[in-house]
């Protein structure tokens, strides 16, 4: 089993996911939604996701009228919190008592807790911390204090000490991080953006049979254009606006076309319902109550329409984007986002109701009467969700956050890079004391753990974070091929090769029958060796000598002799063998001698970045290569060596300060 968390290639794919990972073998997901809302959803398919990636996997969510649904799933268990977390909620943020009891209970390596806005699991959360079980923190929604953020001091100071004690703090969308750091006590370099994703049925093409049974069951016209909305009926989704909207579409030309569909339950279900036929509308709006096929009232309509107050990022649009519906919702929270350029975005109903009133009714006057329009408003919207909405992304990622939450202590990853653990792969690899190396440009300063191998403990490897990083870069050059200069006991081999690039690897240490040995264990133990082609040579002759074969490197990792002029002349011999599309990866740039490569190649055009990690690694590329972001651990004082200053721009000089 390969401990890699994601599929290896160009960011963004997500045709396969590599066996999974397991260092955390227990998680529980924790709700406050009883069952009710995306919340809710999101947690039940976060729970079954990471049970069918081998994790042995809880939920605990309080009891509702709504059945959960994972309660009845094999293999799942569930947990119940033994009050009504919507009716009650003060006792989310007080009785810690029945949280202890659940965790007692489920007994998880890991807690990861799915919020339906900030401070509403305190209680539960300050449980976990209090015993030492590693968590993470999901805020599905997020506002400035007000009705829907109580602005108690006490609460906001929970939840900033909270923060803190969390592995990772995860936001579904930016507006929403950006509303925790300034609002809700989150660090300012802590927290990362994961979007809901949604499983395959919303991906299918629209299904005709199931359109027409539908229409007909509800007695709605086959050439009708229907506008859907599944939300619940309370003031927050904006039901007013739509019957205001209505209220002036009665009548006009487009008013034949239309019809629509409001799904969902709530206490303003039974009042819209009488304000529709006060106004003599209901014989053009159906209003099911709850649904459980939402796929299949996604085939029967065209429109989809959420003019919402306040949203993190709805499932309800995504579900509609995905199957190619044009969308019309208000422009809050972490809709824009969401929807991009796709469909029509609403005024803001919070600022003005009735210009959100009257853009609705014109959008959907202009929608009745131009069906290229709405198609090609659903096609841009489908692309846009496939690309970003799917379940196997949001799966994989959240996977990863799992995986750094259980790191062992003074191990850093940054936030947003796809997770690997190749440890069981290097048996006597061992956690370094800082008087086991001795360099005069280690920066020891940094606490993150050193690494080593025990039969040789004169030498590191790259750290935790480094050969994440490391792995990431190399993803984007999956299929191609790489080089690299000094492999040491193959640590950093095996990174680059689980990236999926096809890796010719010099050493001339690899003469060494033992060391040879050991990274050959190492590859073929990670089911990688036959990727990776063993040179025990020197460079930079070995270089050249390969390269009279035809050969040529999409990506290069420069890590042999640290001491001028070979980091230089690696780098002067290796980028005669390179492609159009290449990058340049250095480790140990708190070097100046090796810092004299990466300038080599600015020189000559190439664009840098330079990475703050222990012992700073940089790359420089050109042509079509995108470096990941990586974001430097927040609880260190990072400085920057004179020799370096220049590849700084005043950005991250600043975000470093902060």
């Amino acid at each position: 089993m390969d401990d890699v968390s994601g599929a290896a290639g160009r960011p963004g794919d997500d045709a396969a996911i590599v066996r999974p990972i397991r260092h955390a073998s227990r998680v529980l997901v924790y709700t406050d939604d009883p069952g009710e809302g995306g919340v809710a959803v999101y947690a039940s398919r976060l729970a079954l996701g990471l049970a069918g990636l081998g994790y042995s996997t809880a939920i605990a969510q309080s009891a509702a009228r709504l059945p959960s649904l994972v309660a009845s799933r094999p293999g799942i268990e569930h947990f119940w919190i033994p009050f009504d977390t919507r009716l009650d909620p003060e006792r989310n943020l007080t009785d810690t008592a029945a949280a202890v009891s659940v965790l007692e209970q489920a007994r998880p390596d890991v807690v990861v807790f799915a919020n339906c806005a900030p401070v509403s699991q305190v209680a539960a959360t300050v449980a976990a911390a209090d015993r030492g079980i590693p968590f993470v923190i999901v805020e599905g929604f997020a506002a400035k204090p007000g009705p829907l953020l109580p602005p108690q001091a006490w609460m906001l100071h929970y939840q900033k000490l909270l923060y803190e004690r969390a592995r990772a703090v995860i936001a579904v969308s930016h507006d929403n991080l950006a509303l925790l750091r300034n609002h809700c006590g989150l660090h300012p370099r802590k927290g990362e953006v994961i979007h809901y994703g949604r499983p395959a049925e919303f991906f299918l093409p629209r299904d005709a049979a199931v359109r027409d049974r539908i229409r007909k069951d509800f007695k709605i016209p086959e050439d009708a254009v229907v506008c859907l909305t599944t939300a619940r009926f309370a003031e927050v989704k904006g039901f007013g606006h739509q019957i205001a909207a209505l209220r002036r579409l009665r009548g006009s030309a487009a008013w034949d076309s239309l019809w629509f569909i409001w799904a969902g339950e709530g206490h303003l279900r039974e009042p819209c319902l009488r304000e529709l036929r006060e106004a003599e509308l209901s014989d053009r709006v159906v209003l099911p109550g709850h649904v459980d096929d939402i796929a299949g009232l996604l085939d029967a309509a065209d429109v989809f329409v959420l003019p919402s107050h306040f949203e993190g990022m709805p499932l309800s649009i995504m579900e509609a984007m995905a199957k190619g519906l044009a969308v019309a919702a208000s422009s809050v929270s972490g809709i824009p986002e969401e929807m991009g350029s796709t469909g029509r975005l609403l005024p803001d109903p919070n600022i003005d109701p009735s210009a959100t009133v009257t853009a609705l009714a014109d959008t959907l006057a202009a929608w009745a009467t131009d069906p290229a329009a709405v198609e090609a408003c659903g096609a841009a919207a489908r692309e846009r969700a496939k690309e970003l909405f799917r379940e196997e992304r949001m799966l994989r990622q959240t996977a990863s956050v799992i995986e750094r939450a259980v790191l062992p202590a003074g191990d850093y990853a940054a936030p947003g890079l796809e997770m690997i653990r190749l440890d069981r792969h290097f048996p006597h690899m061992a956690a370094a004391s800082q008087e086991t190396l001795s360099w005069e440009y280690l920066r020891d300063d940094v606490p993150h753990t050193f690494y080593i191998d025990s039969r040789a403990p004169g030498t590191g490897f790259l750290n935790r974070d480094e050969s994440i990083l490391l792995f990431n870069i190399a993803r984007q050059f999956r299929g191609r091929r790489a080089l690299e200069v000094g492999c040491w006991l193959g640590w950093s081999a095996a990174h680059l090769a689980a990236a999926g690039v096809v890796l010719d690897v010099i050493d001339p240490v690899l003469a060494s029958p033992m060391i040879l040995q050991s990274v050959s264990e190492s590859l073929a133990s990670a089911g990688l060796a036959k990727n990776v082609t063993l040179h025990a040579a020197a460079s930079p002759a070995a270089i050249d000598q390969i390269a009279r074969l035809g050969t040529r490197w999409s990506l290069f990792f420069i890590d042999g002799n640290h001491e001028a002029p070979y980091p230089l002349f690696d780098t002067a011999t290796a980028v005669e063998y390179a492609e159009p599309d290449a990058a340049m990866v250095f480790h140990d740039l708190a070097s100046p001698d090796v810092a004299q490569a990466i300038e080599y190649l600015h020189a000559r055009g190439w664009q840098v970045r330079i990475f703050h990690t222990a012992q700073i690694m940089g790359m420089a590329w050109r042509g079509d290569v995108v470096p990941p972001e990586h974001l430097a651990d927040p609880a260190v004082a990072w400085h920057v060596p004179k020799h370096l200053r220049q590849f700084m721009n005043r950005d991250e000089t600043d975000a470093l300060r902060r």
